[in-house]
C-alpha cells in the first residue's frame, strides 16, 4: 500500500502531526524503531508546561513554546490528559540573579508571555512556605503549568488511531529513495512507499534527512538526569533558580501524579543509548534542591532516571533554534527539538502539516473527525456504578496488582486488549504507572510478569526484555 503521508519517530510530535493530518481524508501511517510510542525523549522529561521565557525572544524556539502553551488547554480537554497551571517562581539568590530574571521576563515579553511579574523573597515565601529564607526575589509566572506527558502523548495516538491514522513499531527506516513522484522507505520490515514524508524522528532525524539534502547540522546527544519524591509533593509551584557556577537548569515540579521532580542535568554522552543515571548526576540535583528548599528530606527520593535529547552542536549558542523546514521535494524534518519540545508540539505540529500543505498535499476534510477521546476509567478511581459495570465484564478487576497506584488486573488486561498495547513491562508502566510508586514495583512486577505471560503466552524472560513482536496498528475510518 502506498500512503499519502509516512511519518518517521512515534514522539509527541510526530503523535499530534499524525492527529492533526488525520482531521483530511488522508492516508497516514506512523513508524518507529522502538516498539512503542514515545521511547525517545517524550517518555524523559518534568511534565511542565513551560510560559515561554528561557528561549531566546523572538526565536521559533521561544515563540513555539508560549503559543504552544495555551493550545495544551483546549487538546488536555479534548484528549482527557490531566494538566493544571500551577505558576511558577523564578528565584534569586543574589542581585545578578535579579538581572538574570530581568532578562528572562525581556525574553519572556518578545515570546508573547502573559502575566509575568516581580516579586519579593517574602512574597515567594508566602507562595512557597519552605523557599529558603536567602531568595532576595523571584518572578512568578502563572502560565506555567504541569502535564502528564505519558498520557498526553498515549492519547494523542489512540485519538489518531480512531480517526483513521496507522502504527507501525520495530520499524527503523534504513534507506529514503526519492523515485521522482513519490518515495520508497526501506527498514528493516519491508519497503514502504508515500507520497509525503514528514521526519520527527528525534535523534535520528539528521540522519534521515541526508537522504535528501546535505547535512549542514551536527546533533550529538546530551544526557538530563531526574530524582522522583513521594508523594505528597512539598511544593506547589514549579521552582527555577537563576543559575551561578555550572548549576544548570535544574528545577524542582510537582507532578500531575501528586509527587515531585528535580532535575534535569546537562551532560554530553556517546551516544542516545546513555540513559544510566549516575552519583555525579545526582550530587548535582541535590545540591540545588537543597539550596532552594533546605528542609528537603531527601530520603524521600524513591526513584532517578534519564533522558537523552537531541543538541545542536554546530550552532552557537546564542543562535540555536528549533529547526522545522521542508527539507527536500514533499520532504518535512524537525530537528533539534529538546526541551521545550513538549510545550511546543501542538505548535510545531500545526507548523509541519502547512508546511506540507505548501508542497502541494490535498486538503479534502474528513467529515468524521473526532477530536474527543476519553479513556477508561481505573477500577479503583471508578465511581460504584461504573465498578459493578466492570465487574461484570471481567472479575479480574477485584484481584488488586499495584497497591501503590492502585491498579487491578481488570485495569492490566483492558490496556492490553486496547488499540495500542504495550508490549513490554516500560510500556505497560507508561499507561498504568504500575511499578512508578512508592515500592518501584517491589511487591506487583512479579504478579504482572505473570499476567503477561499468560496473556502472550511468552516465557518470563521475554516479558522481561521486549515482549512479543509489534504488529500494525491499523486506524478505522469512521
Amino acid at each position: 500500500m502506498k500512503y499519502d503521508v509516512v511519518i518517521i519517530g512515534a514522539g509527541i510530535l510526530g503523535c499530534l502531526t499524525a492527529r492533526q493530518l488525520s482531521r483530511y481524508r488522508l492516508s497516514v501511517l506512523v513508524i518507529d524503531k522502538e516498539p512503542d510510542i514515545g521511547e525517545g525523549a517524550t517518555k524523559a522529561n518534568s511534565g511542565v508546561l513551560y510560559a515561554g521565557f528561557h528561549p531566546r525572544g523572538g526565536s521559533l524556539k521561544g515563540i513555539s513554546c508560549a503559543r504552544g502553551n495555551r493550545m495544551h488547554q483546549a487538546l488536555c480537554r479534548d484528549l482527557d490528559v490531566p494538566m493544571e497551571y500551577v505558576g511558577s517562581l523564578f528565584v534569586a539568590f543574589h542581585e545578578e540573579g535579579i538581572e538574570q530574571i530581568e532578562e528572562k521576563m525581556k525574553k519572556g515579553r518578545k515570546n508573547g508571555v502573559e502575566g509575568m511579574e516581580m516579586i519579593s523573597g517574602d512574597e515567594a515565601r508566602r507562595l512557597e512556605p519552605a523557599l529558603s529564607e536567602k531568595v532576595i526575589a523571584a518572578m512568578y509566572a502563572p502560565t506555567t503549568g504541569i502535564i502528564s506527558p505519558f498520557k498526553l502523548v498515549l492519547h494523542t495516538a489512540l485519538n489518531a488511531v480512531e480517526n483513521g491514522v496507522a502504527f507501525q513499531f520495530d520499524t527503523a527506516a534504513e534507506n529514503i529513495e526519492d523515485c521522482g513522484d513519490f518515495y520508497r522507505i526501506h527498514t528493516n520490515r519491508g519497503t514502504i512507499t508515500a507520497d509525503y514524508i514528514v521526519n520527527t524522528s528525534g535523534e535520528g532525524a539528521a540522519d534521515l534527512e541526508r537522504f535528501v539534502r546535505p547535512r549542514d547540522l551536527i546533533i550529538k546527544p546530551k544526557r538530563g538526569e531526574y530524582l522522583v519524591f513521594d508523594t505528597p509533593s512539598p511544593i506547589k509551584h514549579v521552582i527555577y533558580q537563576a543559575q551561578e557556577h555550572d548549576e544548570k537548569g535544574t528545577l524542582l515540579a510537582p507532578t500531575t501524579d501528586g509527587n515531585m521532580l528535580a532535575g534535569p542535568t546537562s551532560y554530553k554522552v556517546r551516544s542516545y543509548q546513555c540513559t544510566e543515571t549516575s552519583q555525579k548526576g545526582h550530587d548535582h540535583i541535590t545540591h540545588v534542591a537543597k539550596k532552594i528548599l533546605p528542609g528537603l528530606d531527601l530520603g524521600n527520593v524513591i526513584a532517578s532516571f534519564a533522558g537523552v535529547r537531541a543538541n545542536i552542536e554546530n550552532v552557537p549558542k546564542e543562535e540555536k533554534d528549533f529547526v522545522v523546514r521542508t527539507s527536500g521535494r514533499n520532504f518535512v524534518s524537525a530537528l533539534g527539538i529538546k526541551n521545550p519540545g513538549m510545550t511546543a508540539s501542538p505548535y510545531l505540529a500545526d507548523k509541519i502539516t502547512g508546511l506540507l500543505f505548501d508542497s502541494g498535499l490535498r486538503q479534502e476534510e474528513n467529515r468524521d473527525f473526532n477530536p474527543i477521546y476519553r479513556a477508561k476509567p481505573l477500577f479503583l478511581k471508578a465511581d460504584r456504578e461504573t465498578q459493578k459495570r466492570l465487574l461484570a465484564e471481567d472479575p479480574a478487576y477485584g484481584n488488586a496488582v499495584c497497591r501503590c497506584e492502585g491498579i487491578t488486573e481488570g485495569d492490566i488486561r483492558s490496556v492490553l486488549n486496547s488499540p495500542l498495547p504495550p508490549h513490554n513491562l516500560n510500556g505497560l508502566k507508561k499507561r498504568l504507572r504500575t511499578g512508578m510508586g512508592r515500592c518501584q514495583g517491589g511487591f506487583c512486577t512479579p504478579q504482572i510478569i505473570d499476567i503477561l505471560c499468560r496473556q502472550w503466552n511468552v516465557p518470563p524472560e521475554k516479558v522481561c526484555k521486549n515482549g512479543p513482536k509489534s504488529s500494525v496498528v491499523k486506524g478505522r475510518l469512521r
